[in-house]
């Protein structure tokens, strides 16, 4: 009889947390957003809005605000890495790919952006002129260790199907 109630709890234990798991989603993928807007100081907006109280001289929280007004706040993963340190890429009107995090304004990041200048949209990358290089990110290139430019290219107009 021990042996039998052992083995249950062993098996229930197994199967709980699975259990678990799918009830609340959280294994569940999650789908992908476009959002147009722009990098803006989190703070600095709530200052400006709602007279929250922050300082003149304080470290930014860089955030997403979408054309509608939304607010998100940026995970840190290396996609996202250029609107959190790119001056060049924050003054930009953007689209953004990525994930929200189901009951927070958590933006993730997943994809390339792209920007919107004169009506036209480009796709915005990171190019090392020595090495013929792209990358989706600031910094140095990987193969030369030069610092790669931030380049704004038109999207290639896709060829009309006959």
């Amino acid at each position: 009889m021990r042996f039998q109630t052992c083995i249950a709890v062993v098996i229930a234990a197994a199967i709980f947390p699975l259990t678990l798991a799918r009830a609340d989603n959280t294994n569940a993928p999650l789908p992908s957003v476009e959002l147009q807007g722009r990098v803006v100081c989190l703070s600095e907006e709530m200052r400006q809005k709602h007279g929250a109280q922050v300082p003149d001289q304080h470290q930014h929280d860089y955030g997403f605000k979408t054309d509608s007004g939304r607010y998100y706040s940026l995970v840190h993963t290396p996609l996202a890495e250029a609107l959190l340190t790119d001056t060049n890429v924050q003054a930009k009107l953007l689209i953004v790919k990525g994930r929200v995090f189901p009951q927070t304004q958590l933006l993730e990041v997943t994809g390339r952006f792209r920007s919107i200048s004169a009506g036209k949209t480009n796709d915005l990358f990171y190019y090392c002129d020595t090495c013929s290089i792209e990358s989706s990110f600031p910094g140095l290139c990987a193969c030369c260790r030069d610092p790669m430019h931030l380049v704004e290219q038109p999207v290639a107009a896709k060829p009309q199907k006959r």
